[in-house]
This record gives structure tokens, C-alpha cells and sequence, in this order.
């Protein structure tokens, strides 16, 4: 179990450091086209709002305690599967407007069967959510299912599309509710480990200081954290090598790639 977590630390860190590493580039390429452009990127300039939050966002998320980062990516997992569920039941829409079909579902074997598979979709996809989020209450992440569910009681063709809407709006309010009720969990976490370097600062107990400093060193396991953020560099730029070979690192050769990143 703790061979577990120690891994866990580290491979969840690695998204939050791609973050901060893409924010970078985008802020020096952002900072490039402003010089040659003439321009000055003065605290009032509106690229500088965005990319502070972004940067204390990444900063805030790649220090999170391991048991915080774990929810945080359950959480997006959920998002990203309630997503999906959203996309299959527009689909499901779009395929039944193209079919025309105004009568009952149990009366045509290829209506039928769209609509199983589609309602076994969504209600997998649903028992998912709820298992990830640990809720007794699965019907919270069942609004993908209402276009389906809708077709199965005879509702007729033309009402599905607002359903749909409906339901994707339903989907949207539930996620704005848990980010209104999380958002401020992070940055909480950073204020109370900022009030206890402060309190040990104020102690004037240099030794203190390092100890937090090497403590909070090991926790993250910096080292191993940036090698595996190399190593996935790396070998993305390797299988862009494979795939492309007529990039311009291609004609270079595997000695430039390898000192290229």
C-alpha cells in the first residue's frame, strides 16, 4: 500500500507539472509576439489576469496531498464520463430523427435495438459516476438517459432535441454546484501550509525552515517527479519521431532528439 501511494505521488503530480510547463511556453511565446509587435505585457494588460490564476492554479494542484489529488482526478473522471454520456445520447438523437420512425420503439427491431444499446450505455456509464463518486444516489448522474428514457414512453421525435438540451443544461448546473463547492478547497490547503511557514518563520528557527523545506522536498519526491516528466516528454517526442519521419527531427537523427529535450 505504500509502495502504491509512493507511485501514486508521483505519476499524479506529473499533469500538474505538463500544465505548468505548457503555460510557460504559451506565456514566453505570448511575451515574444508582444516585443516584436511593440507592445509591453505591463501588470493592466489583459493576458496577465489568465495567466497568474493559471499558474497559481498549477502551482496550487501540484502540491496537493496525495488523498486531495486522488478526488481532484476522480472528480474530472466523472466530468469526462458525464461528458461522454452526453455525446452518446445526442447521437442517439440524431440517429433517431434520421430514422423518422413516430411509432412505438417495441414495434420496430431497429429502434428497439438503438435504444437498448443506448440505455445500457447510459446506465453503465451512470453506475460508474456513482460508484467513483461514492453516492448512494445514481439518479444524480442519470440526466444523459433522459432522451432514451423519453423515447422508450412514446414521446414524439421532434421533442427529443430540447430534451437533450435540457438534460445537457441539467448536467451543467449539477457541475457548477460541486465546483462552487470545491473550488476553494486548494487554495485552503495553500493558506493553511502558508500560515504554518509563516508561524515557523516568525519563530526565527532557521532549522525549522529547513526541515520543512527538505520535509516538503521528500514528500514531493521533486527529483523522481521531474525524471518522470522527462521520460514522458520524451517519448512523446519519440513516438512524433516514429510517426512523422518527415519532421524536421526525423532528418536530424535520434542523437538530436534525445539533446533536444
Amino acid at each position: 500500500m505504500a509502495r502504491l501511494e509512493a507511485v501514486a505521488n508521483v505519476a499524479l503530480r506529473v499533469p500538474g507539472l505538463a500544465l505548468l510547463d505548457l503555460l510557460y511556453r504559451w506565456d514566453a511565446a505570448a511575451l515574444g509576439d508582444l516585443l516584436r509587435g511593440g507592445g509591453s505585457l505591463g501588470p493592466c494588460h489583459p493576458l496577465v489576469p489568465p495567466l497568474s490564476a493559471g499558474h497559481l492554479l498549477s502551482l496550487v494542484v501540484l502540491m496537493l496531498p496525495v488523498r486531495s489529488l486522488v478526488k481532484l482526478y476522480l472528480h474530472l473522471l466523472t466530468a469526462l464520463l458525464l461528458g461522454a454520456g452526453h455525446t452518446a445520447a445526442r447521437d442517439y438523437v440524431r440517429r433517431e430523427l434520421e430514422s423518422g420512425f413516430q411509432g412505438a420503439v417495441y414495434s420496430d427491431p431497429a429502434a428497439l435495438a438503438r435504444l437498448a444499446t443506448t440505455l445500457a450505455g447510459q446506465l453503465c456509464l451512470c453506475a460508474l459516476c456513482s460508484l467513483l463518486m461514492r453516492s448512494r444516489q445514481p439518479w444524480l448522474f442519470g440526466a444523459p438517459t433522459l432522451p432514451a428514457l423519453a423515447r422508450l414512453c412514446g414521446l414524439p421525435l421532434p421533442a427529443l432535441p430540447l430534451l437533450d438540451t435540457f438534460a445537457a443544461l441539467l448536467t451543467a448546473l449539477e457541475v457548477l454546484y460541486v465546483l462552487g463547492s470545491h473550488v476553494l478547497v486548494p487554495f485552503q490547503l495553500a493558506a493553511a501550509a502558508c500560515r504554518e511557514l509563516l508561524r515557523v518563520s516568525v519563530a526565527l528557527e532557521l532549522y525549522r525552515l529547513l526541515a520543512l523545506g527538505v520535509a516538503l522536498w521528500s514528500q514531493l519526491a521533486i527529483p523522481l517527479l521531474f525524471l518522470v516528466f522527462w521520460l514522458v516528454l520524451f517519448f512523446l517526442r519519440l513516438s512524433s519521431f516514429l510517426a512523422f519521419s518527415t519532421s524536421p527531427l526525423a532528418q536530424q537523427g535520434l542523437l538530436f532528439l534525445l539533446l533536444s529535450r
